[in-house]
Formats: C-alpha cells, structure tokens, sequence
C-alpha cells in the first residue's frame, strides 16, 4: 500500500495535518478574541463617562490610563500563557507520547522481545502505524515460530539420519539395515507401503525388503526411461552411491497423504543412506571373500612348502624302507626313523598352520600364549633359536590382540623367509600406558632406505598398528641383523601387572 493509499484511509478529522491546522486556528482565534475583548473593555473604561456620554480623550488621567493598559497586558499574558499550556499538552497527547512509544516498542522489538505491541489508539496516521506495527510484531512472530518448528524438524531428521548412519556403520548383514531404512521412512505416519529393490548383476532388480502391501508392477530396468520421482501418491527414488545405481527405493503415501516438498527431502535423505548400506555390504562382502581367498592361497603356498614336501620325503623314505627291510633290516629301521621324524616335523607344521587359521585360540590361550605357540613352531618347523622375553597377558581388547599377532607373525615370516637367521628374539614390556613388543634377528639384514623392502608387508603392519594408535619402528643395515618394535596404548584401566618381567630387555638395537 503507497503512502497516498494509507492517507486516503484515514478520515479528514481524524489526520494529523488537520487536527495541527485545527490547534493553530483555535489558537489564533483565542488570541485574537481575547486582544479584541480586552482592548474593548480599556477603550469602554478610556472613553465612557460614568453617565454613559462620551469623553475628551484629552481630558483623560494619564495614570488611569496606565492602569488600563498594564490591565489588558497582564490580562492578555494570562490568555497566551492558558493558549500555550493547553496546546502544548494536545500536541504532547498527539504527537509526543505515540512517537515515544513507538519508538521504544521498535527498540524492544529488535532487541528480540517479540511480545512487544502498541495500545491501539484513533485513526490518525499514528493510530494506523501502531496498527501496521502491531501487525508487523505478529507477522515477526509466527515467522520465528515456524522457523524453530522446521528448525526442530530437520535437527529431528538429522539426529536420525545420524542414527541410521551408525547402525549402517556396524551392521554387516543387509535385511535389518534396510528394515530400518523403512522404519525411518515411516515416521512421520503417512507410508502406506514401501519397498526396496536391489539391481543385481544381471540388469534385473531383485527385492530385498517390503513393507504394508505388495506393489503389483516390477520397476523398470534401469536402461529404460526413468519414472518421476513423484506420481500421483507413488514415489521412486533411484539408489545411486559414486553415480552408479545400485537399486531402488518405492513407497505409497497413505490416503489423503501427498509426498510434498519437505517429505521429499527426507526420503530422498533416506535412501541415500539405503545405498550406502548396500554398497557396504557389497564391499563387505567382497573384502570377506578376498581375505578368504587370499587366506586359501597363503594355506597352498604353506602347504606346498612345508607339509607337501615333508609328506613327499616320507613317501620317499617309506618306499627305501620297504627295499631294504629284507637285505639291510639296520639301514630300514634307520629309514623308519627318519619316517617318524619327517611325520612329527609335518604334524607341527599342521598344527601351526591350523593356528593361524584359527585366531580365536587367542581366547584360550591369549596373545602371550599365542606368541609361545608361534616360537615353539618357529623351533620345530624351521630349527631357529628363539629367546623369549614376554610379559603377562596383557589388558588389551580381543581386536587389538589379533592385530598384535598377525603383526608379530608378519615380522616372523619375514624372518624365516628373508633373513636367513640362525636365532631369533622375541621381548615385551609395558611403560606409561602402551605396550612394546619387539623382534630381532641375526640374520642378513638389508637397507630400510632402499625400494626392495616393500614386499615384506611393512606398509601393512604400520597401517594395522596406526588403526589402534600404534606405532611400528624398524632398525636394519647390511649384515647387521633386523629390529622391529611396536607399541600400542593398553586399556585405560588397563594394569601392568608384572614389573620385573615387563622391564626391556637390554642390548636392543636401535629403532627408525
């Protein structure tokens, strides 16, 4: 509304132009009467005899016209001084006090009281605008109360969005995480069904979950046209992760339910977590089947090259046996002997190998245990010399002892397959919260600097021990034999249980 429009809506006698007008021609016109009826009456006391006839002005005592004018002057003073205090109250009414107020109620306002409101008055100008303030104070008020709602909405969604991202973080297994994609859909109470298609290898989708009624059609193929997100109270959302589709999402609102702006954005937020749980448990999936695969070819490789070979000499030794247990029964039993030797040399291999396929033995005889095991096979397997320096069982979580072990295992193999070492030791301490395991060797050593070390596993080692807050050290040169040290932080109310055997070893090489 212009300025023109606003004024045209205030009636004549109540605009404040007119009521100012007004005060100055009442003003005037009682200054004007007052002079006129004063200087009347002096000139009636001036010119009149006491008979009512006419007198000389020069015949007139100058004292009692004195007396006249000072009269008239006080009286006239008196008339102007009333005129004045009685305007500057209606202006004060008028104009002075609605400013002031509306002056404070705009500072109130934008100090953030949002209850501030002005008393409705006449409808004069400032009438209107305590009106349009008031207004305006209403307005303010509902906008920020609807801004706090939709701000409380989405903290609500994200707060689940966060949780529904944790349980995809820490759940491997697929039906329960979709399951509570759908749950989340389904909060706010208008999905009358839903479902969730997964596009498989082939092209074609295959449904993973569904919720209320079964949707008659299957989705189109995803060479196909892509429907709209939005049909009538049908709503599809393609699963993408990384610009790749990896399924679908459908859902009907309930009746009366339409799938508006903002429920829109929160499914939309939804299935982007339910691609996410999918493509992790593909990858899952994956890396499971490549750790398996790559733990089958490890098992070949030991086997071709301990087991098979012992089996081998066994057959070889059996067979010279049984040629010479008639013509040379001593050099028989002899090779009966080695028969038996090559066979508990192969049952160790056996067991040690079955040992690090089963890592849960770490429950029965924990990480020290495991690590004896592992030395006592070393011994058996390979005919090094191992010196052990080990602490108790140290307070560390179940995870944390299978990385130490496989470490520690990696540092062994290294040993047997590189190093050409004829003794090997093994320590560990506690100090100041962490635990140090350390591995050396006499062997060859080599050149850490140098780029052929990276096929031994190092790179691996470090980043399994930065996953815990660990640390891995390695010292080697050139026929001086290599050192590896590792620490990891113990359980915060960890106990570093005994001292004199957690003290280091002394005589260790230094670290890198």
């Amino acid at each position: 509304m212009t300025h023109e429009e606003g004024a045209t809506n205030v009636p004549l006698l109540q605009r404040l132009s007119t009521r100012l007008t007004l005060l100055l021609l009442a003003v005037v016109a009682v200054l004007a009467g007052a002079t006129a009826v004063l200087l009347w009456r002096g000139l009636d006391a001036l010119l009149l005899t006491p008979d009512g006839t006419g007198a000389v002005l020069a015949d007139v005592d100058p004292e009692a016209v004195g007396a006249v004018v000072r009269g008239t002057a006080i009286n006239l003073a008196v008339v102007v001084a009333v005129t004045i205090i009685a305007a500057t109250a209606f202006s004060r009414a008028l104009l002075a006090e609605p400013i002031a107020q509306l002056t404070d109620a705009t500072r109130a306002l934008a100090a953030g009281d949002r209850s501030v409101r002005l008393p409705d008055r006449d409808r004069s100008e400032l009438g209107e605008l305590a009106t349009s303030f008031n207004a305006m104070a209403d307005a303010l008020s509902e906008a920020q109360q609807g801004l706090e709602s939709r701000v409380a909405a989405r903290t609500a969604e994200l707060r689940a969005l966060l949780e529904l991202s944790n349980t995809i973080a820490v759940t491997t297994e697929l039906q329960p995480l979709l399951a509570a994609v759908l749950d989340r859909l389904d909060e706010a109470g208008a999905t009358a069904a839903a479902e969730v298609w997964e596009l498989g290898p082939d092209g074609g989708w295959g449904r993973l979950v569904a919720r209320g009624d079964a949707f008659a059609d299957v989705p189109p193929r995803p060479d196909e046209d892509e429907p709209a997100p939005v049909v009538g109270d049908l709503l599809t959302l393609p699963l993408r992760v990384r610009d790749r589709t990896v399924g679908l999402l459908r859902a009907r609102a309930r009746e009366g339910a339409t799938w508006d702006d903002e429920r829109l954005h929160w499914a939309s937020g939804v299935a982007a977590q339910a691609a996410v749980a999918i493509e992790n448990v593909r990858l899952y999936e994956r890396a499971r089947d490549e750790a398996t695969e790559e733990a089958r070819r490890h098992l070949a490789r030991e086997l071709h090259d301990s087991v098979s070979q012992a089996i081998y000499a066994i057959v070889l030794t059996t067979h010279a046996a049984q040629r010479r247990a008639e013509r040379d029964p001593h050099r028989a039993r002899e090779a009966l002997d080695t028969v038996v030797e090559l066979a508990e040399a192969a049952l160790a291999e056996m067991r040690a190998l079955i040992f690090e396929l089963r890592p849960e033995a770490l429950v029965d005889v924990g990480l020290v245990g495991a690590l004896h095991r592992q030395l006592d096979g070393l011994e058996l397997r390979h005919g090094l010399a191992t010196e052990r320096e080990l602490p108790d069982e140290p307070d560390l979580p179940f995870a944390s002892k299978q990385v130490l072990l496989r470490v520690v295992q990696e540092a062994l193999h290294n040993v047997v397959k590189h190093a050409r070492a004829t003794s090997v030791h093994v320590g560990g301490w506690a100090e100041e919260g962490r635990l140090h395991l350390r591995v050396r060797d006499d062997g060859v050593g080599f050149d850490p600097n140098g780029t052929f070390p990276g096929h031994l596993g190092h790179t691996s080692m470090r980043e399994r021990l930065a996953a815990l807050g660990g640390h891995l050290r390695l010292a080697s040169a050139p026929g001086a034999g290599t050192t590896v040290e590792l620490d990891v932080p113990l359980a915060a109310d960890g106990a570093t249980s005994g001292t004199a055997a957690n003290a280091a070893p002394a005589g260790t090489g230094g670290t890198a």
